[in-house]
């Protein structure tokens, strides 16, 4: 097996609209879909956003706690904002996604706090969708495969 290039610290699941985020100690991933129990993956089968993906490093530069910003696997050792779309990742054993685009802040972040919104331009994480369902843990390993060459390539908003 390959040498993990990262690896998974928090798993979260969000609920009900205006809910705090459930962090759980695994995650069953349904291919097209995302998290069993998370309310994206009911939305739009095969959509943009099944999963949002943050690295540790812009969650700590940020001072928040897990699952402010809505994200549903968080990992260390791994620059995510550097990855392009259609980069694909093994998340443990099972689970492979495929990176769509990254997330736009947008202005329900200046809620949590005055200035986030700007705060985390460029640090927001990366939208996924599911190519591969299984069962995935915090402390799996998290390894880079190969890039889809096929995948559109998003055009990066402005800072407004």
């Amino acid at each position: 097996m390959d040498t993990p290039n990262g690896t998974i610290r928090a798993l979260l699941l969000a609920q009900e609209r205006g809910t705090p985020m459930k962090r759980v100690p695994e995650a069953q991933a349904l291919e097209g879909r995302g998290f069993v129990g998370d309310r994206h993956g009911k939305k739009k089968p095969n959509g943009k956003r099944q999963l949002l993906l943050l690295d540790e490093a812009s969650h700590a530069s940020l001072r928040l706690g897990a699952g402010a910003l809505k994200e549903n696997v968080v990992i260390s050792g791994l620059p995510l904002e550097s990855l392009p779309p259609g980069q694909r990742l093994a998340l443990g054993a099972e689970v492979v996604v495929e990176l769509t685009e990254p997330c736009v802040p947008c202005s329900k972040l200046e809620r949590i706090r005055p200035g986030l919104l700007k705060e985390s331009w460029g640090q927001r994480g990366q939208l996924a969708r599911v190519l591969s369902g299984g069962t995935v843990r915090e402390g799996d390993g998290v390894r880079l495969l190969d890039v889809n060459p096929d995948a559109p390539r998003p055009i990066r908003p402005k800072l407004p």
